[in-house]
């Protein structure tokens, strides 16, 4: 099994908890993904970034708005694990469709 796939085991399991802004957001969810990966032998990162995303304000119209975001890293591919993949969070908002502007690795 590659380092790829056993990372996307771990993000798969850690998708599966439930999302919180305060407690399990997208940084602490990248974190845990980092360090199990690290534990394991495998060289991850997380990835922080001001980004652009489609959002339904309101309820009412669709409007692209900053946002702050986080995900890890793992052989160069974007590895979500805020939320199961294609299902959108507050506002709408699926993770993967965040386009960054500004990144910063660590």
């Amino acid at each position: 099994m590659s380092h790829l796939e056993k990372a996307e085991k771990i993000a798969e399991r850690l998708r599966r908890e439930p999302y919180n802004f305060l407690t399990n957001d997208c940084f602490i969810k990248s974190l845990k993904l980092k360090r199990e990966c690290q534990r394991l032998g495998i060289p991850a990162k997380v990835v922080a970034c001001i980004g652009l995303v489609r959002a339904h304000v309101l309820g009412l119209w669709w409007m692209t708005i900053p946002v702050i975001h986080g995900w890890a890293e793992v052989e160069g591919k974007r590895i979500e694990v805020s939320r199961p993949p294609g299902v959108p969070g507050t506002w709408g908002i699926i993770p993967a469709n965040i386009r960054p502007l500004i990144r910063v690795r660590f």
